[in-house]
């Protein structure tokens, strides 16, 4: 029986999506047509804009987007998940309006882990740009239509919290706003390549690429690479990775510094509940429904494979170290404490 394809399994992110429907429907995919199509900006905004538009919100909901500050490195320090969300497109300008809504959390000095509701109305100018060995995708941030929503779901630093509940405690709301803002005015970038599709925030132009920090095996697709920060008692949730097809496997490969670390393999449904309780701050506990796997993720360089039915999947890795907290109320900097850092890929291919 033939192989399933596996690129099949992949869902590419949103604006990647879009654009190779539309190279699909209008058939400018071949050599002989890509000078044409680069050179035209009408060109390139039409095939976008007749064929991809309507495409952006259903991939932008299907994958957490990593939050990073330039002041604490490059690792990404919480997620941010979009639930709720619409496209608007105005042809005038060539560009497309999101308006978007979610929620998320972060782990950053002063307020520890906090989960916020955030909404946005943010304004990009998309491209596309065909190369012979990948195919550019650009979301360039134009400009912000109104100040974020941001509403905080809980703050883990009880001092924090109390904070925020008078006139003068609105801090966390300003750091909550500087993560996700901060965010959206880089733009992003989407390549995809023959073995899968990366994406990183800014704009990359060719021939620079997101960097992989792993190799990728045989006949995959890489789903994500990345670097992530856990500090200790705090939780990365890493997806909704999506698989199409049956008889598939999640190859996951891990490099870890700093502190030792724990993940475990779940359905969406079952992770999506267990990050509303991480967001409001409740106290850690156990999963609230089954797990497909589990296990150690060891100092050093380590990997694990999950095979898994077609449907969509978190992969939550956690730092069990305890924050350091004096009379039980923990320190508004890690000082001291065990954080660890993850340097993961995820990859889908056919199962062992």
């Amino acid at each position: 029986m033939d192989r399933p394809d596996p690129a099949a399994r992949v869902r590419a992110p949103a604006l990647l999506v879009v654009i190779v429907l539309a190279l699909a429907c209008a058939g400018v995919g071949c050599p002989c047509v890509r000078g044409a199509v680069n050179a035209s900006p009408d060109l390139r905004w039409w095939l976008f804009s007749n064929f991809g538009a309507s495409k952006v919100c259903p991939e932008m909901k299907k994958r957490g987007v990593p939050l990073k500050l330039a002041s604490l490195g490059a690792a990404s320090v919480g997620r941010f998940f979009p639930r709720d969300c619409r496209v608007d497109v105005d042809d005038q300008r060539h560009a497309i309006v999101v308006t978007a809504s979610g929620t998320g959390y972060a782990s950053l000095p002063v307020t520890r882990r906090i989960g916020f509701y955030c909404g946005i109305q943010v304004e990009y100018l998309p491209d596309f740009r065909l190369e012979s060995d990948a195919t550019y995708v650009w979301g360039k941030f134009s400009r912000l239509l109104a100040p974020p929503d941001l509403r905080i779901i809980g703050v883990e630093n009880p001092v924090v919290n109390l904070a925020t509940r008078t006139p003068a405690g609105d801090v966390a709301t300003v750091i909550g706003q500087g993560v996700v803002t901060s965010e959206i005015v880089k733009g992003f970038t989407v390549v995809r390549q023959d073995d899968g599709d990366d994406f990183a925030l800014g704009i990359l132009n060719p021939p620079d690429k997101p960097k992989r920090h792993f190799k990728a095996g045989e006949d995959r697709q890489v789903l994500a690479s990345d670097i992530t920060q856990l500090q200790g008692g705090t939780r990365e949730f890493l997806g909704p990775f999506t698989v199409d097809d049956q008889g598939a496997a999640l190859y996951v490969k891990a490099n870890v510094t700093g502190a030792p670390l724990v993940y475990a393999v779940m359905v969406r449904s079952t992770g999506d509940t267990w990050r509303a309780s991480y967001e409001a701050a409740q106290p850690l506990g156990p999963p609230p429904g089954a797990l497909i796997s589990q296990g150690a993720l060891p100092m050093g360089e380590s990997s694990f494979v999950a095979v898994v039915p077609k449907g969509e999947y978190f992969i939550v890795v956690e730092n069990r170290a305890q924050p350091i907290a004096p009379l039980g109320v923990p320190l508004p900097m890690p000082v001291g404490e065990a954080i660890g850092y993850l340097t993961y890929s995820v990859e889908v291919g056919d199962k062992p």
